[in-house]
């Protein structure tokens, strides 16, 4: 598994790693800052690679905010930054919080089963509120559906999504592991709209929006005026059929601004808007699930948050809290991974400067390092001048960073960051990752 962590994202690594040197060799002063974002994100427009909409805020403050490329291309209108995007799997935050509200008004208990709301679906007699909300209920996913792919675009009403997601049989014994299930989510929703007797809709302006004056962000419909169209790229930008999002209640279907979701998440995760004890749930991590939230780790910090995708729509909102920072990208059109270019902003912004070591310190940590639990588990380092190269199965090279304290760490884009720390003497390591550690005695 952890070999397959770092072959997953290597690629990618390298390629980004010659933008981020060429462009973080100045102070890391505000102005500095921005003006190598706007940079960066000045190449992306010029090569036509990316659209869409950043923004960064400090303590509650707007610091930086950047909209690149057309919202509509045919009316060629150009995004600016309160152009609205459909943000996809990001609206589970907000249902997610949602539910906790419900829990601190006394109308859901988390471990409650809900059976007497869905008495058809299987195993509800096991499935708890906190399983749907940490993707461990079991519930298959009616985006593996077939037919959901060919009904999207179709109106679907709540109570035939409901009877179609009834009819699966369960991935999984309840709690047993975790997968990641639009039907989770959707569910609460209902759940919402019951013990309220209110729309989703309603229940989202009046708990969160309208408390926190987010007035971009609401449950949408057809796309209208301000809010973007998404594009995919096949000789040219293409609009892409947009999904009605009906189908999407509570898993993906808030429209929003990057600055909306910067307030919110900041709101969320500095306790505004929940209890501590309902927030520290919502950030309890089990399978790489959260309850509503997902670990992230840039730069060797770690933050909250969600991904979301719909259509062509790519969304990503992060908030760190030791840094005091929010952060949100999101993108209605990309012809590259956007979690490259939101890799590559955090780092411009949190760029350390770097710790130096000499080639000869470096030589004491390079050789082959076995693990005590598995002796065909071997970690090999190699040198480059003055840095610690990971060389992962005689094949690919990942250059680590130096932390200090003979530690060193290897970022990566789709898994976080791998810790190698080294005794004085060279001759044992701790591999740690997602706060887990193994043990290596040098060959």
């Amino acid at each position: 598994m952890r070999t397959t962590f770092l072959l997953f994202s290597i690629s990618l690594f390298f390629s980004c790693q010659e933008k981020n040197n060429n462009l973080s060799s100045n102070q890391n002063k505000p102005e500095s800052i921005t003006l190598k974002i706007d940079s960066l994100l000045h190449t992306y427009e010029k090569s036509g690679e990316f659209m869409g909409s950043v923004a960064l805020s400090k303590k509650g403050k707007p610091i930086y905010s950047k909209a690149i490329g057309f919202s509509n291309i045919e009316a060629e209108k150009k995004s600016v930054s309160n152009t609205k995007y459909r943000i996809g799997s990001v609206t589970k935050t907000f249902t997610a919080t949602l539910i906790f509200k419900a829990i601190e008004e006394n109308k859901l208990e988390l471990n409650e089963t809900i059976e007497n709301y869905f008495p058809n679906v299987k195993n509800a007699h096991k499935i708890t509120i906190a399983h749907l909300l940490q993707h461990r209920s079991g519930v298959h996913s009616y985006t593996k559906d077939k037919w959901f792919f060919n009904n999207r675009n179709n109106y679907i009403a709540s109570k035939e999504m409901l009877a179609k997601i009834s009819t699966y049989e369960s991935d999984f014994e309840p709690d047993t592991n975790g997968e990641y299930s639009n039907s989770n989510y959707f569910l609460l929703a209902l759940i919402l709209e019951e013990i309220y007797n209110s729309s989703y809709k309603e229940l989202l302006q009046e708990k969160i929006c309208k408390p926190l004056n987010l007035n971009s962000t609401y449950v949408g419909k057809e796309i209208s005026k301000n809010e973007s169209y998404s594009y995919n790229y096949d000789e040219r930008w293409v609009e892409f059929p947009e999904s009605d999002l009906s189908s999407t209640k509570g898993t993906g279907s808030i429209v929003s601004t990057a600055k909306d979701l910067n307030i919110f998440f900041e709101s969320l995760l500095t306790g505004k808007i929940l209890s501590e004890e309902n927030l520290v749930l919502m950030k309890s991590i089990k399978n790489r699930f959260g309850m509503g939230l997902f670990r992230y780790k840039i730069n060797d910090r770690q933050g909250f948050g969600h991904r979301g995708r719909i259509d062509e729509f790519r969304a990503t909102s992060i908030y760190f809290d030791k840094e005091n920072l929010a952060f949100t990208l999101i993108s209605n059109g990309s012809k590259i991974d956007i979690n490259e270019i939101y890799q590559e902003i955090l780092k411009l912004y949190l760029n350390d400067a770097p710790v130096e070591i000499s080639e000869d310190e470096v030589k004491n940590f390079v050789g082959v390092y076995v693990s005590q639990n598995d002796p065909d588990d071997k970690s090999v380092f190699i040198q480059d001048k003055n840095i610690l190269v990971n060389f992962i199965k005689n094949e690919f090279k990942a250059p680590l960073i130096y932390k200090g304290n003979n530690r060193f760490v290897l970022e990566q884009m789709y898994a976080e960051s791998i810790s190698f720390t080294f005794s004085a003497d060279g001759k044992k390591m701790i591999f740690e990752q997602s706060g887990n550690k193994w043990n290596y005695i040098k060959e």
